[in-house]
C-alpha cells in the first residue's frame, strides 16, 4: 500500500504507529518485554502514553505489530475477494496477497517479532487470542459469503487450517532468519497448503506413502 495516498492526518497517524513499533521492538530485543515498561517505551519514543493508547491497546500489542499487520491485511482482503471454487484455495490465494502487499520492511520485523515472542510467554498467549480473534471474523466472513447457517462448522476448520499453514510455513523461515525473503516464505506456506489434502488421508501402516 502506497501511504501517499491516504490523507495527511492519516499518514502522520500511520509514521507515528511505526515509530512506536519499531521503537517497542528495539526495547524489548535488547531489555526484555517484562524489563521494559511502558513509561520507559514512551518517552524513548517521545509520545504521550495517551498517544500510546490511542495507536495500541496493550504493551503486548506494539510488541507484536508486525503480526497484526499481516491478519489485518489478510482480512481486509477476504472482505474484498469473490470466493469461486475451493474455499481452501481461496484462503491461500487470499492470504498470499495479504503477505505479498505488506513492505519490505516487514520481512525483517516479522523475524524479530517471532524471536522476541519465545522468550516472553506473555506474548505468546497475547497473540494466540489475536489469532482466534481473526479466525473468528474468517467464519463470520465465509458463513455470509457462503450463505451457511450459523454453527457451520466448515468454516471454523477452514479458519483454523489456514492460520495452521501460516504457523508451519513460518516457523522454519523465521529460524533462518527470513533467508530467502518473500518469495521463499510464500512457497513454505503454498507448500504447507498443499500438505493439508494429503494429511487428511495420511494412513498408518502406508510407510512412504
Amino acid at each position: 500500500m502506497d501511504d501517499r495516498t491516504l490523507p495527511l492526518r492519516e499518514r502522520k497517524k500511520l509514521r507515528t504507529r511505526r515509530a512506536l513499533a519499531e521503537t517497542a521492538l528495539r526495547m524489548f530485543a535488547e531489555n526484555g518485554f517484562d524489563a521494559t515498561t511502558l513509561e520507559e517505551l514512551v518517552a524513548e519514543a517521545e509520545v504521550s502514553k495517551s498517544t500510546f493508547f490511542r495507536m495500541y491497546p496493550a504493551k503486548e500489542a506494539v510488541a507484536v505489530e508486525a503480526e497484526t499487520e499481516l491478519w489485518t491485511a489478510y482480512l481486509a482482503a477476504l472482505t474484498d475477494r469473490e470466493l469461486s471454487g475451493p474455499v481452501l484455495t481461496g484462503l491461500r490465494d487470499t492470504l498470499t496477497e495479504a503477505a505479498g502487499s505488506l513492505d519490505p520492511g516487514w520481512d525483517t520485523r516479522y523475524v524479530a517479532t517471532r524471536r522476541l515472542i519465545l522468550t516472553a510467554p506473555p506474548l505468546l498467549a497475547y497473540v494466540d487470542y489475536y489469532r482466534t480473534g481473526v479466525e473468528r471474523q474468517v467464519v463470520a466472513s465465509l458463513t455470509g459469503k457462503l450463505g451457511l447457517p450459523d454453527g457451520d462448522l466448515r468454516p471454523q476448520v477452514l479458519a483454523e487450517l489456514t492460520t495452521t499453514a501460516w504457523s508451519v510455513a513460518g516457523r522454519e523461515w523465521v529460524r533462518q532468519g527470513g533467508d530467502g525473503g518473500r518469495p521463499a516464505l510464500i512457497a513454505r506456506l503454498h507448500a504447507a497448503y498443499a500438505a493439508i489434502p494429503a494429511s487428511l488421508t495420511l494412513t498408518a501402516g502406508q510407510r512412504g506413502s
